[in-house]
C-alpha cells in the first residue's frame, strides 16, 4: 500500500469510526435522557454540552475535510487546528481514563461508544495526525491559540450551570465543589492540556525534521 493509500484508508476508517460512534451515542442517550425525565430540546441541550461528544464532532469534520472540498470545511484543515486537536483528543483519554471511568460504570451499548469515543477515537486520531499530515508550519507560540476553544466551552459550561445547575462534568460542578475548587480543577486540566500541546507541537517539529532528512 502506498502513502496515498493509506492516508486515505486511514482518513475514511476515522469517518466511518465518528460518525457510526457518534450516531449509536446519540441514538441511546436522547431517549435514556428523556426517559428520566426530559424534554426533547433539554436532551438535545445534554448531550452536546459533553466536551467529548463536541470533540469527536470536530475530528470527524476533520476527517471530512480531508474527503471534500467544501469551503465551510476549511477550518477543520488548518495545520494549528488538527494539532489542537490532537492535544484535545489525548486530553479525553486520560480525563476519562483516569478521572470519568473509576466512577462511571456503563454497561451494553454505552460501554462500547466509551470505548469507541474515549480510546478508540483518540487513539487513531493521532495515528493519523502523524502519518497523513504535513508538519512543521505550528510553532510552541500558538499553543496560547489552541487553549481559546477548550476556554470557550468552558465559559459555555459554567454559565450554563450556573443557571441550571447541571455540569456534564463532577470536577466542574461548582454546586457541590464550590467555585473555589472547579477554579483549582480548571486549572490542571488547562496545564495539562498545555503539556499536551508542547509535546504535540515537539512531536510536529521532530516529524518535520525526519522528513527534511530522509
Amino acid at each position: 500500500m502506498n502513502q496515498s493509500m493509506l492516508n486515505r484508508a486511514l482518513t475514511w476508517t476515522g469517518l466511518v469510526l465518528g460518525l457510526v460512534a457518534l450516531g449509536l451515542q446519540f441514538s441511546i442517550s436522547i431517549p435514556a435522557y428523556m426517559a428520566n425525565g426530559m424534554g426533547l430540546p433539554e436532551a438535545l441541550v445534554q448531550f452536546f454540552s459533553f466536551f467529548t461528544i463536541l470533540t469527536n464532532i470536530a475530528i470527524t469534520l476533520i476527517y471530512l475535510s480531508a474527503l471534500a472540498d467544501s469551503s465551510w470545511l476549511n477550518w477543520f484543515r488548518a495545520p494549528k487546528t488538527r494539532a489542537m486537536m490532537t492535544g484535545v483528543m489525548l486530553l479525553v483519554m486520560i480525563f476519562y481514563h483516569v478521572l470519568l471511568r473509576p466512577i462511571w460504570q456503563p454497561e451494553g451499548l454505552f460501554l462500547v461508544c466509551d470505548y469507541l469515543l474515549h480510546y478508540a477515537a483518540p487513539i487513531l486520531f493521532a495515528l493519523w495526525w502523524g502519518v497523513t499530515q504535513k508538519h512543521g508550519t505550528i510553532d510552541y507560540a500558538d499553543a496560547p491559540v489552541m487553549l481559546v476553544p477548550p476556554l470557550i466551552y468552558l465559559a459555555y459550561v459554567m454559565a450554563r450551570g450556573a443557571l441550571t445547575n447541571a455540569y456534564p462534568y463532577p470536577t466542574l460542578n461548582a454546586f457541590e465543589l464550590g467555585y473555589g475548587q472547579v477554579a483549582l480543577n480548571v486549572v490542571m486540566v488547562a496545564l495539562g492540556l498545555s503539556i499536551l500541546y508542547l509535546i504535540t507541537i515537539g512531536i510536529d517539529r521532530a516529524l518535520a525534521r525526519r522528513l527534511a532528512t530522509s
